[in-house]
């Protein structure tokens, strides 16, 4: 059975799965194997692997590519809209931005609540049924703005933890040029003791 193209656009692609086939009662695995897909357990998409030596591991391949290419192609774009809500966060008021290490951590998680209050103030504006779509037209602005947020957050933690890293180095830098400068001051010290004990015995040679 060839899935046509209506059929593979309608079905969400992460619901796919491998179900034994029709005929696979005993769930064999030589048996006949199917991909299914759509929600609950009438499928709106099913199609059986036919003519393979192995149909499950066909089968398991199949929907491990095609869920793995949707999740990525979903986080890509959550990602995206969040860079997108970084860069505005910026542009608008550079010295309250969350990435700041120089605002107060107080600062940043009251921003961040109240980004979150906004979420439960959604839920309850959905209670006058606004329907699925534009909730979730909502809930994807907000859900963006308390993602770059805590992102902005990771960001000024890092930029500390860089600086504690830079200190740290210039430290361990300074400690080695201390070594070594010591080192090369112990060697001429030495150096010039051994000639001057050299000097001392060639005055004390006395010529024939």
């Amino acid at each position: 059975m060839v899935p046509r193209c209506e059929q593979l656009g309608s079905v969400d692609l992460t619901t796919w799965r491998v179900v034994p086939g029709e005929a696979n009662h005993e769930k064999e695995e030589t048996g006949v194997w199917a991909i299914a897909g759509g929600d609950g357990d009438d499928y709106s998409l099913y199609v059986e692997v036919l003519d393979a030596e192995r149909p499950r591991e066909v089968a398991e391949f199949i929907v491990d590519a095609v869920t793995g290419h949707a999740h990525r192609l979903r986080l890509e774009g959550a990602l995206a809209e969040v860079e997108r809500e970084r860069r505005r966060q910026r542009a608008e008021d550079d010295a309250l931005d969350p990435s700041s290490p120089h605002l107060v951590e107080v600062a940043k998680l009251a921003g961040l609540v109240e980004q979150v209050g906004g979420i439960g103030r959604e839920f309850g504006r959905d209670r006058f049924h606004t329907g699925r779509e534009d909730l979730d037209k909502r809930l994807y602005s907000q859900l963006t703005q308390v993602a770059a947020t805590a992102v902005a957050w990771m960001e000024s933690i890092l930029a500390r933890t860089d600086a504690d890293a830079d200190e740290t180095g210039d430290e361990a830098v300074d400690e080695l040029g201390g070594k070594a400068g010591d080192k090369a001051g112990d060697e001429l010290g030495d150096g010039a003791g051994d000639g001057a004990l050299g000097d001392a015995r060639a005055d004390q040679v006395v010529p024939r």
